[in-house]
């Protein structure tokens, strides 16, 4: 540890000033040697670099100098980190860090960007994530961004954090990050600072000079780590502390080996919370159960309101012990993390997802194995030591209590000894991998067209041949990559079979089709999955949608939906590996009953349903889930399959659904010629009407998929509690739901009969009265939302001098509303026409003349508006415009519901039959006025946005430098 900074480091006084920036132990400056040297070389000043330090030297806190540094020069701050958890929890620390002080409190300036979605520090969604002033991303979803419109031609004002940057080595997704840096390379940056514990030093050296990074490399950790490798006839021990990586030495006294003994040995030694390392989900329950089945219970943990938590778990969380895995759901992760923070368990059992780079107070590790089964070699094989020394590293770490972190392994022979010991020794790291190879080239060539990153084959292959990976590859060969040419032109004709690509004399141009596919993420071939079959059952299956007029069969569609996602090439070797894997535990069983498959039959994406049970019994488990079933009728469906891993799979399809939904909604737009789109979405395909309005039924059903909860109910996930829970948890919704509460004016309803129904669905706990509490909230529900966004257009429209538009916008009414809509139309070039004067009787509004602008056709219009700001528009009030422009004789124009405040949550299900109509609530509305404003959006864009049927959201709209 160092008590003072390096001389002319140029660490600002308001750095200085803020405790959690500068670490002091009893007033006086103290920090590590890692970061001692970060900032000897330069880190203040804006240089760029890669530290290599072991876990335990604070490197994330070099991290945040950065970021401070930064934002005091008035740059923006992008942090790229390697899993959708280790996101979330840096996120939180950046809000404590830096929203106050440093952004004013403005959450709309902080964005977290992951699969599962965009959000702003309020928690909203965010549409526009390259323009936050922070931005936390996972590195494949960073990717995705900056693909979409072209790549950012200057990044100079941005600093980079890149960590867990060994990442780029990995077979799996290394190519991701490797191709994100690639990008970044060419475009440049203000600054960027690479952070890992494991890479090993030629690994470091050659990604440092890739980039012309310095390099900042410490040995030592601050806290010391033991691990022991225990034999039958002695000790292997290994240790790392503050002075240095000593020799590995050897103990003849044999230990103990067996592994709850070795468990009840560290808890005896105070040494934890122990976690115990499993290679398997099924050991971490089974060794879970063996482990407590001679412990009594010692507590009574009552678990938080609402949450769902699995009753084994709980019984042994009684007897201070856990399991942590992916079949967990999100909520039973966090809630076990959480309780290792509080000490009330000693004993977790879990993968490797608990070793993700995320900091727990852990006090020592065990090892059940650390043998992987290898499919291809059809045996147990020695995980990676780089992954070893990660999950080992999770001990001992800065911040928690104990000196020194203790780690066990067993080894079961001289065989096994001698691969203990090359995983123990902390003097040797794991090469670094190659993270691109020319089997990786199909899911990386429509990003390089699609970013507008090359033009031409040799362009491409120029870039390719720039890697990292590439300048490895030619060392260990003959000096070039000639070799990946071939690989890489197969990939450039399967674009071009796709649709994706266009080749004319020798260059090479994305269609507007391979924009939204490169951009959504997906697989060509899982778009054109979808758009096979709409374009075959599209007219068919329109029968089971919901309208105004027939109830629909929503559950039903949404199966055939989910059934078909399962079934996509994300979940096999169709246009190369798989993106997306589904458990199986789904398909173990054979097919399960299934009365929705049997009847939907003739009308599936695959026939017979019971060839792919995986897919069958996954799409039965999904529907009922998004139907808001309990667990105990979820875990019933498919023994074996736990509600947490019906919610993972349920994440991966929304992620694809809404995928599906922006390619359609986006390169389908009337403006579009028709070689810019796949021949399915072509104006001569007699199916396009039925293809381009299922885009917005995509997306609700990716909703519903995500939430696990009807369409009418999941509203109520925004609600916002003045409590200890800001957020309703799922099965709070369905207790709401069964007691028939999921209409906002039900919900506020302070009669006697309502209070009871809220008190039966969600009885007080403790200090928290949840009857009232959900009540405020649905009250404040869309006071909140407009407010928060009222707050950041008017902020946006200064810059334009535009607020008075805005605010008479959100303040406007009846006739004042018209007007004040027809102004901020004006303002971007679009005329109106007022239909309804006073003369016409039941005549519409307005005529939207986007002809004006080279659009193919006009938009009728209604405008609906509540006093209240905590009214809503109904459904007969929202679909009155239909019958409004038939009888003004403008029936075969399309036709939008602009409403204000906002539309029932019941509105989206019930319209989404109908062909022409879409409602557009004021808020989003606002948004697409500025983003034109801004410049990043089109008036083409707009009119497609807008004729789109079914709900307009902001999400909807593309962002885009025009």
């Amino acid at each position: 540890m160092k008590a003072t900074l390096p001389t002319g480091c140029s660490v600002s006084q308001h750095i200085l000033d803020t405790p959690k920036l500068m670490p002091r132990h009893e007033g006086t400056i103290n920090i590590t040697d890692a970061q001692y040297a970060a900032l000897d070389a330069g880190l203040m000043e804006g240089k760029s670099l890669l530290v290599s330090a072991p876990t335990s030297t604070g490197k994330t806190l070099i991290g945040w100098w950065a970021a401070a540094s930064g934002l005091e020069r008035g740059k923006r701050f992008v942090y790229l980190v390697s899993h959708r958890a280790l996101a979330s929890q840096k996120f939180e620390e950046i809000q404590s860090l830096f929203l106050g002080p440093w952004l004013g409190g403005d959450t709309s300036t902080l964005v977290c960007a992951t699969g599962d979605g965009v959000i702003d520090g309020s928690g909203r969604a965010n549409s526009a994530p390259l323009a936050a002033t922070i931005l936390v991303a996972t590195y494949e979803k960073y990717l995705a961004l900056i693909s979409a419109g072209g790549p950012p031609q200057d990044l100079s004002d941005v600093v980079f954090v890149c960590d867990e940057v060994q990442l780029i080595g990995d077979g799996n997704r290394g190519k991701h990050v490797e191709l994100l840096l690639s990008v970044l390379k060419r475009t440049g940056w203000y600054q960027f600072v690479g952070l890992s514990a494991v890479m090993d030093d030629a690994g470091a050296h050659q990604f440092a000079h890739w980039l012309n990074l310095t390099l900042v490399k410490t040995e030592t950790r601050e806290k010391t780590l033991t691990i022991e490798g225990r034999w039958n006839n002695g000790c292997l021990i290994a240790t790392t502390s503050p002075e240095g990586i000593a020799p590995l030495r050897q103990e003849p006294k044999a230990k103990e080996m067996r592994l709850n003994s070795m468990i009840d040995e560290l808890v005896a030694a105070d040494k934890k919370p122990v976690i115990v390392f499993c290679m398997k989900v099924d050991d971490t329950y089974n060794l879970a159960e063996k482990w407590a089945a001679s412990k009594t219970s010692e507590q009574l943990v009552v678990p938080p309101p609402g949450l769902d938590l699995d009753e084994t778990l709980l019984s042994l969380i009684n007897k201070r012990c856990a399991f942590h895995n992916a079949e967990l759901s999100e909520a039973e992760r966090a809630y076990i993390e959480q309780i290792m923070q509080d000490k009330t368990i000693d004993v977790v059992f879990a993968t490797s997802t608990l070793a993700a780079g995320v900091n727990f107070p852990l006090g020592s590790a065990v090892f059940s194995k650390w043998k992987r089964w290898d499919f291809d070699k059809r045996q147990h094989v020695p995980i990676r030591r780089d992954e070893f020394q990660n999950m080992a590293g999770r001990v001992g770490r800065m911040g928690q209590e104990a000196s020194e972190g203790i780690v066990l392994a067993t080894a079961g022979g001289a065989v096994e000894l001698e691969s203990l010991k090359c995983l123990i020794d902390f003097s040797k790291k794991e090469t670094l991998g190659n993270g691109i190879t020319p089997d990786d080239f199909g899911s990386l060539v429509i990003q390089l067209f699609a970013g507008g990153l090359c033009s031409t084959r040799q362009e491409a292959f120029a870039l390719m041949a720039s890697t990292l990976s590439a300048s490895r590859e030619a060392e260990r060969g003959n000096g070039s990559v000639e070799h990946w040419r071939p690989h890489l032109d197969q990939q450039i004709d399967r674009l071009i079979e796709t649709h994706c690509l266009i080749e004319a004399n020798q260059r090479l141009v994305v269609t507007e089709y391979g924009q939204a596919v490169a951009k959504s993420g997906l697989k060509p071939e899982t778009a054109a999955h979808f758009l096979n079959y709409l374009s075959q059952f599209g007219e068919r299956i329109s029968e089971l949608l919901p309208t105004p007029e027939r109830e629909g069969c929503d559950d039903d569609l949404l199966f055939i939906f989910t059934h078909g996602s399962l079934l996509s090439p994300e979940y096999n070797l169709t246009g190369g590996p798989r993106t997306r894997h589904i458990s199986w535990r789904f398909g173990s069983d054979g097919p399960v009953s299934n009365p929705q498959a049997e009847s939907l039959e003739d009308i599936l994406f695959e026939r017979p349903w019971v060839a792919n049970p995986s897919a069958a019994n996954g799409a039965r488990a999904l529907a009922a889930w998004a139907s808001g079933a309990d667990r105990e009728t979820l875990e019933q469906i498919l023994p074996g399959v736990r509600l947490g891993l019906i919610e993972n799979t349920a994440r991966d399809v929304s992620w694809l659904l809404s995928a599906v939904a922006q390619v359609i909604a986006t390169s389908s737009a009337s403006r579009l010629a028709d070689a810019a789109r796949h021949p399915l979405l072509a104006s001569t395909n007699p199916n396009l009407a039925q293809i381009r309005k299922f885009s917005r039924v995509l997306r609700r059903y990716a909703v519903r998929i995500a939430y696990g909860l009807p369409s009418e109910c999941y509203w109520l996930k925004e609600l916002e509690l003045k409590g200890p829970s800001k957020r309703l948890t799922r099965k709070q919704i369905i207790k709401l739901h069964e007691q028939g509460l999921s209409k906002p004016h039900l919900l506020m309803d302070g009669s006697q009969k309502y209070d009871e129904l809220r008190a039966a669905a969600l009885p007080k706990v403790g200090g928290a009265n949840y009857p009232n509490l959900v009540r405020d909230a649905a009250k404040n529900w869309k006071i909140d939302q407009r407010r928060h966004f009222r707050n950041r257009h008017e902020k946006k429209a200064v810059r334009h001098g535009r607020e008075g538009l805005v605010s008479n916008l959100y303040d406007a009414r009846g006739k004042d509303l018209e007007a004040a809509i027809i102004a901020i139309l004006a303002d971007i070039g679009i005329e109106c026409t007022v239909l309804d004067d006073g003369t016409r009787s039941a005549w519409p509004d307005l005529k939207i003349e986007f002809s004006a602008n080279g659009m193919t056709s006009d938009v009728v219009a209604e405008v609906k508006s509540k006093e209240k700001e905590s009214a809503l528009v109904p459904l007969n009030d929202a679909i009155e415009v239909i019958s409004a422009a038939a009888i003004a004789g403008l029936g075969g124009l399309p036709v939008s519901t602009i409403c204000s405040p906002g539309v029932e949550p019941s509105v989206p299900t019930a319209i989404s039959g109908c062909n022409q109509l879409s409602i557009v609530e004021l808020i989003d509305l606002a948004e697409a006025y500025l983003r034109i404003k801004d410049g990043n959006l089109s008036v083409s864009d707009l009119y497609n946005w807008m004729t789109t049927p079914g709900i307009a959201l902001t999400e909807d709209l593309p962002f885009n430098n025009v």
